[in-house]
């Protein structure tokens, strides 16, 4: 897992709004997170750091397309063969080689794994508590045990682990959107420096797929538009922008925004935040 999580806050010119899982007319893409918006006294109030102020600029319209050979890593793991019927699921107590690719495709999707040393190939307390946190992010059955649905999907979202793109890869620095495992990942020179769970736009007022760039940033941003919160703010695609998301923090993945992508850590938002410099990649891609 990587370090903390960050908030970010959107322009005033385009805010995304999240909602809870509600019809709503498709309205062009907006800045903002809103199920509704909470009260002024709910927010908690970051603490505003002095910075200096960035003049946003126009972002390309037109997405470029990535390129499609994979950077590989240095050490590239090799999948085991696929679990016979039988040694399924993998639950608490046990071992071997199966709980050990478990654990690496977890561990590449974000989740912390604290057995010691991952060669040991025990299934313990945070590799369940892992396993629950992914089949909730997918709507599986929270067992904290993986049955046959769970290990194809971890199997579908985990492979091949340690590859990403190469636009994730080939620039300094990276903010790696993918929509299919609903992970940030924050990339420097080509290594995975934290990895996080981020929300999408809804259908209809989905986040923009394609290649940009960081233009514009607003630490303690409010939705002009909707009145909400959404601080640690980087703009990339014009009112899209990733920033912390307190709806998506209160409700989980059941809402989705306007088109921004949200950050349900705040403090993993303030993290980010100050670490990508305007002009950074943002790469939204499906694995």
């Amino acid at each position: 897992m990587g370090p903390m999580r960050v908030r970010i806050a959107a322009a005033s010119t385009a805010m995304c709004a999240a909602l809870a899982l509600v019809a709503i007319p498709a309205l062009p893409a907006m800045a903002d997170d809103a199920t509704p918006s909470p009260s002024a006294s709910a927010a908690p109030t970051p603490t505003p750091s002095p910075s200096v102020p960035t003049t946003p600029t126009p972002d390309p319209t037109t997405p470029t397309p990535d390129p499609t050979t994979p950077t590989t890593p240095a050490a590239p793991i090799t999948p085991a063969a696929e679990p016979p019927r039988r040694e399924l699921p993998l639950k608490a107590g046990h071992f071997g080689h199966l709980v050990d690719l478990a654990q690496q495709r977890l561990t590449w999707l974000g989740y912390d794994i604290y057995e010691g040393n991952l060669e040991n190939q025990r299934f313990g307390e945070s590799t369940k508590s892992a396993v629950r946190a992914f089949q909730v992010k997918f709507f599986l059955p929270a067992t904290g045990k993986v049955d046959r649905k769970t290990w194809n999907r971890l199997r579908e979202l985990a492979n091949p682990i340690g590859i990403l793109p190469r636009s994730c890869t080939s620039v300094p620095v990276a903010l790696c959107l993918d929509k299919t495992a609903k992970l940030l990942r924050y990339v420097v020179d080509g290594k995975v420096k934290l990895t996080t769970d981020v929300r999408f736009g809804l259908p209809g007022m989905d986040t923009r797929e394609g290649t940009f760039r960081v233009y514009w940033k607003s630490r303690n941003h409010t939705s002009s538009r909707y009145n909400s919160w959404m601080p640690f703010a980087m703009f990339f695609s014009g009112g899209q922008a990733v920033h912390y998301s307190p709806y998506f923090d209160r409700d989980g993945y059941n809402g989705g925004s306007h088109g921004c992508v949200g950050i349900r850590d705040i403090k993993l938002a303030s993290w980010l935040f100050d670490r990508v410099p305007t002009g950074s990649r943002v790469y939204v891609y499906r694995s």
